[in-house]
């Protein structure tokens, strides 16, 4: 038998909690039959989480196995540098035939680009943008060495899967495909109608940590709608390797690279510690993974690293962790990850969310903000949506200085000084493409560093 392929399906901001297999208190009513299907045969690991819940330091993070502040993706439109190891070079090394399809969100700017070999390091066969959120009637690019833009008419998760499809066809040897999806990302009601019926409005209810409305229960439906619009092309994706006898030698991941606050906390978008935002599907299935849900955390930070081991590879990264004895085995993984915002940008910044790291574990979510103040503690036990912070509570003073304490360890083990973020750009060398990226996308709101 040859080497297992790998098959990545990646989706943009699609949240832990919306998960059809999921049992529990946090249970949402989306639908994910496909997932579901995944989750029964492999590795269902509720404990997903995105190490910085923001769209580029997440998904390099998810290939390099490194931190934001080890890449150097500190916020997004900043390029990924193209000496690192990542999951796509390791691969490749390996004698692996890579592809990406869809989103890469690590080239820097402009955000509507091809996207060149020099900065997708390992990914031989790519087709997609750089960062665009036109899910229907869109565009993407082709080409090795020179782009030629196509245009598209559409849904774009279903003509994304068509060229999955293709790419599978043609595969002799090993293959490592990352199929990333924009959807459920927003514009939400980029979904189209005929994919709405399911979610009818009257029977949709708002989950206990977000504001009821006629508009929130409609952006519910939507974003629902568009999480089992993507789940149908995943299927689809199953059935191509069956179809073409490859599905009992691929390892199969979904995941997202973080979620989306959706009115939780009166919030939206991301980089933010609440569970919506930090927790993301984690569903692994193929050879050597045994049907378990395991306990425990599973990092998009360890899951090059993870990936790597299940192959028998050496693993990269600088945090991350190979969790791949644990899962041949079905023992439970991590229990605790570092999580953080590196730098505070966009609707982050918008929302008065500044840099701030903390740790999760099984049992409770801690947050430090970068003045050195405690920020959140939420004991996910007794209290699974996030309503009761500890940190105003005079009688868990103990448990706050406790989970500071950790906390303070996690950060010297990963060296990291958690410096405010103007000075963490200085120090990374990243004040010029800060600067352009604050001013290709702010205009008049750009907070520009200075120059030497």
């Amino acid at each position: 038998m040859t080497a297992p392929n790998v098959v990545v399906l990646l989706a943009d901001q699609w949240r832990g909690q919306d998960q059809g297999w999921l049992e529990g208190e946090r249970v949402s009513q989306v639908r994910t039959p496909n997932l579901d299907r995944l989750a029964a045969g492999g590795a269902a690991i509720a404990g997903g989480c995105a190490s910085s819940p923001v769209c580029g330091p997440s998904r390099a993070s998810l290939l390099t196995g490194c931190l934001p502040h080890q890449h150097g993706v500190v916020a997004n439109d900043l390029p990924l540098s193209p000496r690192l190891k990542t999951l796509g070079t390791a691969l490749s090394d390996a004698g692996y035939r890579t592809g990406w399809i869809g989103k890469w969100h690590l080239a820097g700017l402009p955000r509507d680009k091809w996207v060149p070999p020099a900065a997708r390091p390992g990914i031989d066969h790519w087709v997609g943008v750089d960062c665009s959120h036109d899910h229907v009637d869109g565009h993407y690019y082709v080409g090795t060495e020179s782009p030629t833009r196509i245009e598209f008419t559409g849904y774009e998760p279903e003509v994304q899967t068509d060229l999955a499809l293709e790419f599978l066809g043609e595969q002799q040897a090993p293959f490592f495909l990352t199929v990333s999806y924009n959807p459920p990302h927003d514009p939400y009601d980029s979904v189209p109608v005929r994919l709405r019926a399911g979610y009818p409005i009257d029977r949709v209810t708002v989950p206990p940590n977000t504001p009821d409305s006629d508009a929130q229960r409609e952006v519910q439906r939507l974003y629902w709608s568009a999480i089992t619009a993507v789940d149908t092309q995943i299927g689809r994706i199953v059935a191509e390797l069956d179809r073409l006898g490859l599905r009992q030698n691929t390892i199969i991941v979904v995941t997202s690279d973080h979620g989306d606050m959706l009115g939780a906390h009166g919030l939206r978008a991301k980089q933010s510690p609440y569970a919506e935002a930090v927790r993301v599907p984690m569903v692994i299935n193929g050879p050597g993974v045994p049907a378990y849900r395991p306990a425990g955390l599973l990092g998009l930070v360890d899951l090059a690293p993870t990936l790597l081991g299940l192959l028998g590879l050496p693993p990269i990264g600088a945090y991350g962790r190979d969790l791949s004895d644990r899962l041949r085995s079905g023992r439970s993984l991590r229990s605790e990850l570092l999580i953080g915002n590196w730098v505070s940008f966009d609707n982050g910044y918008d929302q008065g969310i500044g840099e701030w790291r903390g740790m999760v574990t099984d049992e409770w979510t801690y947050a430090r903000a970068v003045d050195g103040r405690p920020w959140l503690l939420f004991d996910h036990r007794t209290d699974p949506w996030q309503l009761d912070n500890l940190v105003a509570d005079p009688a868990s003073a103990g448990r706050v200085a406790e989970a500071d304490a950790r906390l303070t360890a996690l950060l010297a083990e990963s060296a990291d000084a958690f410096p405010p973020g103007d000075r963490l750009l200085t120090e990374l060398g990243l004040v010029d493409d800060w600067n352009a990226r604050e001013s290709a996308l702010r205009g008049d709101r750009a907070r520009l560093l200075p120059t030497r």
